[in-house]
């Protein structure tokens, strides 16, 4: 039995090896052409480019690993069936869940090792690649000066040179133009016969040294103070071209993808806690103002303030505003006659307006405590389900296997055409369940832990019940059949209808 599983699992190398590089290498295409021209346009260093795609290679290899396993399943069970080896295996006595039993204990060793590098190198990679799309997007594109076309990409410098031809120690032009808006009331204009551009990298400028021009200052508000000073000689412009280089940085903030899953659920904890401590802090805010002007908290429970900021700010806030009031009841005037009327009549009303506004600010904080509290749930489910994520898609290669051998065994065939069709045919039913599901538990409509696990019990109980019949040797349902039933009732149905 032993030489038997060895024999099986080798079977798997090939075809594994095989989808594992053909898949990674679609996904780095796609992710080429999509990043194109954001490589090319600022100019990046190929050391810099290399890195981009090896820091993207993890969340690749995270996706690719289970899809490659569907795919050895499938063309390794298909080629054994093809040859009839399936069928001197089985008639050795040996069953198919025997024959499965090395390959799934594989794919369970698969998806451990997957889910230790999704809670250890993907996330970690994946902060590097954010800090590192962070450092590529603040820099600004490459130098590109062509001749005769005027280059504005130096704010608040602007020029335009005749001819450019680069040599070893920079370039050199002719009939230079340059104009200095950093001042927006003098407007200084450089011209020169020829000249040379270099790049300084350490210090982070541009230097222009120009030969045989001038310099003009012109004061735009005093047009009669134009200065114009000739340089026979040399003079050398230099501009601050420091965010034209790639400055790497470090970045403390972790996004969701960024984490393991025991930092996220440390995040969920906490989360849950705020959201509990907002829930108290509405339900004693609403009490204490139903027992303050209805006499009766109207079932709403008075809890004993915890040791909460929240909750003794509430109260410290409920006691001033009612003390407020209280004394500017106490301390309203009470003079008789008619103007004592009037002046009660307005006493009245201050209060009234007071009141108004308190409950207004009081409406106000109930409002913004629920939709914090709206916020954490929502912050939470984006957490759980990044954590089911990070277990869900490893447990797909087993899923995968059970699916993958029943179907190669019935297809009979091992070669390329069927194990590609009927792989892609269930990474869209996967896909597209994982990422539906993921966007309707993001809204709170399911759970996270349905979301994510969804895709695998549909892909799983298939899989059963594939195998089961597999087994059994008894018969699929036959689409073919299906569809000729369905072809004859319609040709019957026309038929019918020409006659008449």
């Amino acid at each position: 039995m032993f030489i038997l599983s060895r024999y099986i699992l080798r079977q798997h190398v090939g075809p594994f090896v095989f989808g594992f590089s053909v898949i990674t290498l679609i996904w780095i295409l796609n992710l080429l052409f999509k990043e194109l021209n954001r490589i090319l346009s600022k100019g990046l260093p190929p050391l810099v480019v290399a890195e981009f795609f090896a820091l993207n290679l993890a969340w690749i290899i995270a996706l690719t690993v289970p899809m490659a396993t569907l795919i050895s399943s499938l063309m390794a069970f298909g080629r054994l069936s093809a040859d009839n080896e399936i069928t001197a295996i089985k008639a050795n006595g040996v069953s198919l869940y025997k024959v499965l039993l090395p390959v799934l204990v594989a794919a369970a060793m698969l998806s451990g090792f997957l889910i230790w590098f999704n809670n250890n190198v993907l996330p970690e990679f994946n902060h590097r690649l954010a800090t590192l799309i962070r450092d590529i997007a603040q820099k600004k594109p490459t130098l590109n000066i062509e001749p005769g076309i005027w280059y504005s990409e130096l704010e608040p410098y602007g020029l335009i040179v005749s001819t450019l031809e680069d040599s070893a120690g920079g370039s050199k032009v002719t009939d230079v133009l340059i104009r200095d808006n950093s001042d927006p009331n003098i407007m200084n204009v450089i011209t020169a016969k020829h000249g040379i551009i270099r790049t300084n990298k350490s210090a982070g400028f541009l230097e222009f040294v120009l030969f045989d021009g001038e310099i003009q200052q012109i004061n735009i508000r005093k047009m009669e103070e134009f200065q114009r000073l000739a340089f026979p000689d040399s003079h050398i412009v230099r501009i601050d071209i420091l965010d034209q280089f790639l400055k790497r940085s470090e970045r403390s903030y972790r996004s969701d993808r960024e984490k393991s899953a025991q930092q996220l659920r440390a995040e969920i904890a906490d989360l849950e806690q705020q959201r509990a401590e907002k829930k108290r802090a509405v339900s004693l805010l609403a009490a204490i103002q139903m027992k303050r002007y209805f006499g009766d908290s109207m079932g709403l429970p008075l809890p004993e303030p915890a040791d909460s900021t929240i909750l003794k700010q509430l109260l410290m806030q409920s006691t001033k505003a009612w003390r407020g009031r209280a004394i500017i009841r106490e301390s309203a005037p009470k003079p008789a006659g008619s103007l004592e009327k009037t002046r009660d009549f307005y006493n009245d009303k201050f209060i009234q307006n007071q009141v108004i506004s308190e409950q207004r600010s009081i409406h106000s904080d109930l409002r913004n405590m629920i939709n914090q509290a709206n916020a954490n749930k929502n912050q939470i489910n984006r957490y759980w389900v990044e954590v089911h994520k990070k277990y869900s898609i490893p447990v797909a290669c087993i899923i995968f296997v059970l699916i993958g051998a029943p179907l190669g065994i019935k297809a009979r065939k091992g070669g390329l055409g069927m194990g590609s069709g009927v792989s892609l045919f269930f990474f869209l039913i996967y896909w597209s369940s994982l990422i539906g599901g993921e966007d309707l538990a993001d809204r709170g409509i399911i759970s996270p832990f349905l979301a994510m696990w969804l895709a695998n019990f549909i892909v799983g109980g298939a899989g059963l019940y594939v195998l089961y019949i597999t087994v059994r040797e008894v018969e699929m349902i036959s689409f073919e059949r299906i569809l000729s039933f369905f072809r004859e009732k319609w040709q019957g149905r026309n038929g019918g209808a020409t006659s008449r």
